[in-house]
């Protein structure tokens, strides 16, 4: 092999070292990289998303911070009562300072019962979130499930006690119809039947009257 041909074989060789070693270097410092765009006040978040509301909050800490005044303990407390209803600071850097808050206004005389606690939004247990939105979502669909039911007998119970009122009615209607058409008295319901019975035994009078009118007639006669 001349001079030549080993100095080509050499910068292949170097090449193929550089172009194997590179990757894993690349990779490395990738993997640095992603690692602090993670990490935001000495935490390191699982997504770059929930890293940037971190840093957004950091900017909020800072503004109000600059408007504090620790030298009036009731201004802290109401400062911490507006920051927890506003809910502006979820994240771990965010609940790490309104713990600081906590023990600085516990330092300066501010009774501990006064302190409202720090609330949570996030599940440490075995299940995860999407687990836990699925146990939710099944409790409102179960308590949605109870109500409709309960809704549903209730109806059911107002439908039947309409039935037996109806029933009931329909039997008082029937009776009082038996009663006016059985009746003696005249009404607007038997008045036809009343007035010709009445009719009838008025003709029977008038004529076993006349009958006995003719008897004597023809008895005087004689």
């Amino acid at each position: 092999m001349d001079t030549k041909d080993q100095i080509i074989e050499e910068n292949s060789a170097a090449a193929n070292n550089v172009a194997n070693s590179n990757p894993p270097a690349k990779l490395e410092n990738e993997a640095i990289d992603e690692k602090k765009l993670l990490t935001v006040g000495g935490f390191l978040f699982t997504s770059i998303e929930d890293a940037e509301i971190a840093r957004e909050e950091l900017k909020k800490i800072d503004y109000i911070e600059k408007k504090m005044n620790y030298h009036l303990p009731e201004n802290i407390l109401a400062v911490y009562n507006k920051v927890l209803e506003s809910k502006i600071l979820k994240t771990p850097p965010g609940v790490a300072y309104l713990s600081r808050m906590q023990s600085h206004m516990k330092r300066v005389g501010i009774d501990a019962d006064r302190i409202n606690p720090i609330p949570i939004y996030q599940s440490f247990g075995s299940r995860g979130p999407s687990d836990a939105g699925e146990g939710i979502a099944r409790q409102r669909v179960e308590r949605r499930l109870r109500a409709e039911k309960t809704e549903s007998d209730r109806l059911r119970n107002r439908f039947r006690s309409a039935v037996a009122i109806c029933l009931l009615l329909a039997g008082l209607v029937g009776a009082m119809f038996y009663i006016t058409m059985t009746g003696d008295n005249p009404n607007i319901l038997n008045y036809k039947r009343t007035l010709e019975d009445h009719y009838a035994e008025w003709e029977q009078n008038l004529t076993e009257r006349e009958r006995n009118i003719r008897a004597r007639e023809r008895e005087q006669s004689e």
